[in-house]
C-alpha cells in the first residue's frame, strides 16, 4: 500500500529546499516527502566554479546543515528519480517502482544541458558543467596539464573556463555567436570580460561553431571547426546552453512548450500539482508576461511562494526579472533586466568612467527597464530594485549612472519607504540575533 504524504517535492534545489521552509513556517506537522536525484543533500549548483578552482573546500558547497532534513522533519529520498506523476490519482511513481500518495505535489525539476548534434560527438567522453559530479569530473581530469576546449561562451561556459585556469590547463572557448556572454552583457561589457580572459591566457574564437569531432581516445579528440580550423583537446566541455526538463510535467498531463506554465500562485493546470525553479514560465515583471529565469535567486523566490500557497496561505507570486552577477578574473560584472533593446521605443544611456568602470540603463519611457554595470558595482542594488519595482525615474533620470546616486535622490515618498522598511530589517534582524536565531 502506497505511503500518502501532504506535501512532495520532485527536486532538491533552491526552489524545493525554500518551498520546504515556507510549508514548515505555515504547517509545522504536515508530512513531507522530497525526492532529489542526486547522491548529495542540497548544494549550491553555482559554485561548482568555485570548487573546481579550489577557491572553496567541498564543505562550503551546502547551504544547509547535515541536519536539515530531519529538523525540517522531511522524509529526503536522496539520488531516486521520479519517474511518472498521475495526477488524477494523485500518485507518483519513482524508478524503483515505489508508489506515493500526495495531497500537493511541487514539481521543482530544473533544467538539463542542451547538447547539439555535432558529428563524431557520440564518440567522446565529453562533460557538461552544471552539477556537482560534472565539477569531480573535471577535477579528476585535470589533475594533469590538460588542453581542454569548452564550446560555448556563455555564463556556464566561461565560468567552467576560468576554473579550467584556475587547475592550470590551456583554455580555449570557442562561441558560434560574435562575442561572448551575447544573452547577459552588450558589446562594451562583453569585450571588457573577454580582454581579463586573454589576459589570463584564455584563447577565444568567437563567430565559429564546431562542425564535427574526431576522437582520439581517453576522451581526447580534435575539434573541426566551421571554417576549418582544427583544435587538439584533451579534455571538451559542452556548455551550449540548457533547456527546461519539463518531461515529467508533460507525461502529467500538461503542456509545456514554453516551460511548466503556472498562474500567480504557481499553480499548474493539474489540480493540486504546484511548479518553480529553472523548469517554470512565470510573469517577468520587465517583460510583463510569463518567462523562463533559470536563475537561483528566483527559482528560491518561486519555490518560498509555492510552499506558501501548498500550505494555503494564497499569496501571489510578485514575479521578477533576469538578473545575473558575475565575477571574472576580478572583474565584477552585474546585468538585470533588458540589457540589449530588441528595437525602438527604448532609451539607453552609458558612461565610461577610469579603468574598467562602465555603466548603462536601459529606460522605456520613464521606467527604468535594464541596468548593467562591470568594473564597479556598489550602487547596482538600487537600480536592480528600481527595476523589480517598475519604478517612475523621470525626476531622477540624470542622476542614475553617478558615482553618488542613493537613496538621496528618489522622491520623499519613495525614500521614506525604504529608510522604514531598512529600519524594519534592522529591527527584526536584531531581534534574531538576541533570541540566538
Amino acid at each position: 500500500m502506497a505511503a500518502t504524504y501532504r506535501y512532495a517535492m520532485v527536486g532538491n534545489s533552491a526552489a524545493a529546499i525554500n518551498a520546504c521552509d515556507a510549508v514548515r513556517k505555515l504547517d509545522p506537522e504536515g508530512s513531507i516527502i522530497l525526492f532529489g536525484e542526486e547522491k548529495y543533500r542540497c548544494y549550491s549548483r553555482p559554485l561548482i566554479s568555485y570548487l573546481v578552482a579550489g577557491q572553496i573546500e567541498s564543505g562550503g558547497m551546502y547551504y544547509r546543515p547535515p541536519g536539515y532534513y530531519r529538523s525540517m522533519r522531511v522524509d529526503f529520498r536522496k539520488g531516486t528519480r521520479v519517474e511518472a506523476v498521475d495526477a488524477a490519482k494523485r500518485t507518483l511513481t519513482t524508478a524503483e517502482g515505489e508508489k506515493v500518495r500526495w495531497r500537493s505535489l511541487l514539481l521543482a525539476t530544473g533544467f538539463k544541458p542542451f547538447i547539439p548534434p555535432v558529428p563524431g560527438l557520440e564518440e567522446i567522453d565529453y562533460l557538461t558543467f552544471v552539477s556537482w559530479d560534472d565539477a569531480r569530473r573535471m577535477l579528476a581530469r585535470t589533475a594533469k596539464p590538460a588542453r581542454v576546449l569548452i564550446v560555448g561562451a556563455g555564463l556556464i561556459g566561461m565560468k567552467a573556463a576560468e576554473a579550467a585556469e584556475a587547475r592550470g590547463a590551456k583554455v580555449t572557448v570557442v562561441e558560434k555567436m560574435e562575442r561572448v556572454l551575447p544573452q547577459a552583457l552588450d558589446e562594451q561589457a562583453s569585450r571588457m570580460v573577454w580582454e581579463r580572459c586573454r589576459e589570463a591566457g584564455i584563447d577565444i574564437v568567437t563567430g565559429q561553431g564546431v562542425a564535427g569531432l574526431e576522437p582520439r581516445g581517453g576522451g581526447k579528440g580534435k575539434a573541426v571547426l566551421d571554417d576549418g580550423g582544427e583544435l587538439e583537446f584533451d579534455l571538451l566541455v559542452m556548455a551550449v546552453g540548457v533547456r527546461p526538463r519539463v518531461e515529467l510535467a508533460e507525461d502529467a498531463g500538461l503542456q509545456c512548450a514554453r516551460g511548466i506554465e503556472v498562474d500567480e500562485y504557481q499553480r499548474t493546470a493539474l489540480e493540486g500539482v504546484y511548479a518553480a525553479g529553472d523548469a517554470v514560465s512565470a510573469m517577468d515583471v520587465v517583460l510583463g508576461r510569463p518567462s523562463i529565469n533559470a536563475l537561483w535567486p528566483v527559482a528560491a523566490l518561486q519555490g518560498k511562494y509555492a510552499g506558501m500557497n501548498m500550505a494555503g496561505k494564497e499569496v501571489p507570486y510578485p514575479g521578477c526579472n533576469s538578473m545575473n552577477a558575475v565575477e571574472f578574473f576580478g572583474l565584477p560584472v552585474l546585468s538585470a533586466g533588458i540589457v540589449n533593446p530588441p528595437g525602438d521605443g527604448y532609451e539607453v544611456v552609458t558612461r565610461r568612467g577610469d579603468g574598467d568602470d562602465y555603466r548603462k540603463v536601459v529606460l522605456q519611457g520613464d521606467v527604468l527597464v535594464g541596468m548593467l554595470m562591470a568594473g564597479r558595482i556598489e550602487r547596482a542594488g538600487i537600480l536592480t530594485g528600481l527595476i523589480q519595482e517598475r519604478a517612475n525615474v523621470r525626476r531622477v533620470k540624470n542622476f542614475l549612472l553617478e558615482e553618488a546616486f542613493g537613496h538621496i535622490h528618489l522622491p520623499r515618498s519613495v525614500r521614506q519607504e525604504r529608510i522604514t522598511e531598512t529600519a524594519a530589517g534592522i529591527m527584526k534582524a536584531g531581534a534574531a540575533r538576541d533570541k540566538g536565531v
